[in-house]
């Protein structure tokens, strides 16, 4: 069985680092827009990784009255441990993956300055290396060249593109074809002779938010009583973990169309649940049968005071009656017509039958109560039934027939079960049937809804619905009843755990073909209803912008890096689409990067620790001088374009 039991991610809160770094190395900021990775360059991992998420309180004025400071903590990354109860309240930076909101990335300079030690230092000496968007903005770059130089009082800085530092990391090839899969976008990035080709980069606005979200939504339609357990956390858990690229979709939904391949391969996660209340144990039925005695005797009560209140009256109303007869038999005939006119009598016939019917209906009263107070003088013999133990010759045949009772009642629970499993596929035969009768239905070539006029019109829907069945209550009482009878009185009666089995089961996510159809969106954009193309013509997009020999040059190095790079089956679809478009008898080399998630930081640290790094800064006074939308260019950089 393919159960899969998610574990919630537990977030660590990241820890203050000691600052002791000598200035001379660099603080190198991948600032990525899905995680943001910081630490020293000379250092062999960065010091801190987190996600690029900012949590901010909202505003009570009442508390800021009492408290100016109670509404200014505001929680990043790690710090955040409980996503998912505030993820409609989370913001980041970017717009897409590009820093828009600098004051949101002035509270993740802050977080980072803190965790690395350095934000009670007088001044920060250090150079920075810093990550950005391919393409990115002057005006968004002016901003950022802002809050560095003036706001923290950085010395120089130095940007990179996140992608071509990963290339760096796996080898430096002169010539490479970079697919850089972002969180937001995916590039696919020329590299002619160590330098980008910047004219003919192309982006498609598509990457593992977009996957994520539609794998999200595919499971809240599929499972919508889950949709509070369906959260996106466990969704990036699935992504992450469980799902690939299919080398053939069309094939692969063909497999999965098979019930014999989709039981086989299929991965049920198992949620949380908790069994009913109404379980197998004595005390549960003792308490039921003991509630419903309570009930039935506060029933009786009730009736009981109704009927002798109306007794009452009928016997006051008797009295009144014979006192009236009794004035008739005085010879008080004045006193006795007015008392028959008084109470709208008409003679003295209708007042004798009155008399003997209020008579005859008190004895019948009295002889109801009678009865009723007989009966409930040994409630326990109506209940005794089975659970009463015979003799001890009689015992092991009493506990046989209560076993065969007991198979029979779960022999049926297992056919309807049956049923309704059968019922829930498709292309059955009670599935077409059911079908049929419905199209027969709506059917009516006279245009005259007639149905339901005769009474046997409405026999139809017992057809529909006869192997869709529900377990009665009766068999779940008899069911309690035999097997507590069992527990007390058979010490080889061992309990099935079918009832938790059965609420396991509604409590699974069928993880099928959801596991392919997620990452196909990649190739297949319109599945979201994106209108561009797929990643694979996008390769042969940019490929057909260069001469044949450059064409070439590329495909003998393309690079797979990025979060979604890691998708198992990527490298071979993209192989299988690119033998698929290049001319026959051509070659082509693909290859994933090592650490898809961390080389964009480590083949920055290695540049920061090269000779070329101290050309490559920006520093204050050019800053000041030359504009503050200007950037020193390298070959890992975005090209730089003086404004006129």
């Amino acid at each position: 069985m393919n159960i899969i039991n998610l574990t919630e991610n537990s977030q660590k809160a990241d820890i203050i680092h000691t600052y002791n770094v000598d200035s001379k190395y660099a603080l190198i900021i991948d600032n990525g827009s899905f995680k943001c990775r910081a630490g020293w360059s000379n250092s062999s991992q960065p010091l801190l990784e987190f996600r690029n998420f900012i949590l901010k309180p909202r505003r009570d004025r009442r508390k800021e009255v009492a408290d100016p400071q109670a509404n200014k903590h505001t929680q990043i990354g790690n710090a955040i441990s409980n996503i998912e109860s505030v993820r409609l309240n989370l913001k980041t930076q970017f717009d897409r993956n590009v820093v828009t909101h600098f004051h949101n990335q002035e509270q993740i300079f802050d977080y980072i300055f803190t965790h690395l030690g350095v934000n009670n230092e007088d001044k920060f000496s250090h150079p920075l290396l810093l990550t950005e968007a391919l393409g990115n903005p002057y005006y968004f770059r002016q901003q950022m060249n802002e809050l560095l130089f003036e706001c923290y009082g950085v010395p120089s800085v130095c940007y990179g593109i996140d992608s071509v530092f990963s290339m760096k990391r796996n080898g430096s090839y002169a010539d490479s074809l970079i697919l850089s899969f972002g969180f937001y976008t995916t590039h696919v990035i020329p590299v002619l002779d160590g330098k980008i080709q910047i004219e003919n980069v192309r982006r498609l606005n598509l990457g593992g938010y977009h996957i994520t979200h539609y794998l999200y939504r595919l499971m809240q339609m599929k499972y919508p009583m889950h949709i509070n357990s369906i959260t996106i956390s466990r969704i990036e858990q699935l992504l992450h973990c469980h799902s690939n690229v299919a080398l053939d979709y069309l094939e692969e939904l063909r497999r999965w169309s098979d019930l014999e391949y989709y039981t086989e391969n299929v991965k049920k996660i198992q949620l949380a649940f908790v069994l009913p209340s109404t379980q197998n144990t004595p005390q549960n039925l003792d308490q039921k049968i003991e509630k419903r005695k309570e009930l039935t005797r506060r029933l009786i009560e009730i009736n009981a005071r109704r009927a002798k209140n109306k007794q009452l009256d009928m016997e006051n109303q008797l009295r009144f009656m014979t006192s009236i007869r009794e004035l008739y038999e005085l010879g008080e005939v004045e006193e006795f017509e007015a008392a028959l006119k008084q109470n709208n009598i008409d003679d003295l016939a209708t007042l004798d039958k009155s008399i003997a019917s209020l008579r005859s209906r008190l004895q019948q009263m009295d002889s109801s109560t009678q009865d009723a107070s007989v009966a409930n003088r040994t409630p326990k013999e109506k209940t005794s039934g089975t659970k009463k133990p015979p003799s001890d010759v009689s015992m092991e045949k009493w506990l046989s027939d209560i076993n065969y009772k007991r198979d029979e009642i779960l022999q049926r629970k297992e056919t309807r079960k049956a049923r309704r499993q059968e019922a829930a596929k498709r292309h059955t035969a009670a599935a077409q049937e059911r079908m049929r009768i419905i199209s027969l239905l709506a059917h009516n070539d006279k245009g005259i809804d007639n149905f339901g006029v005769n009474d046997n019109d409405w026999d139809v829907y017992k057809s529909i619905n006869k192997d869709n069945e529900s377990d009665s209550d009766s068999d779940n009482e008899k069911l309690l009843e035999c097997e507590n009878i069992l527990r007390q009185h058979d010490p080889s009666f061992k309990q099935s755990n079918t009832q938790s089995c059965d609420v396991a089961e509604n409590y699974q996510l069928h993880f099928s073909v959801e596991s392919i159809r997620a990452p196909e969106v990649l190739f297949q954009p319109s599945l979201i209803g994106c209108p561009e193309m797929g990643v694979a013509e996008l390769i042969d997009f940019v490929l057909k912008l260069f001469p044949v020999a450059e064409q070439q040059r590329l495909v003998n190095s393309i690079l797979l890096t990025g979060g979604c790079s890691q998708f198992v089956g990527l490298k071979e679809r993209l192989s299988k689409e690119l033998l698929e478009m290049r001319p026959f008898k051509t070659s082509f080399k693909i290859y994933a990067a090592q650490s898809p998630e961390l080389d964009a930081w480590l083949g920055a640290r290695d540049f920061a620790n090269s000779s070329d790094f101290v050309n490559s800064l920006s520093t204050k006074e050019d800053y000041h001088e030359k504009g503050a939308d200007y950037f020193k260019e390298h070959m890992y950089s975005n090209r730089y374009y003086a404004n006129m």
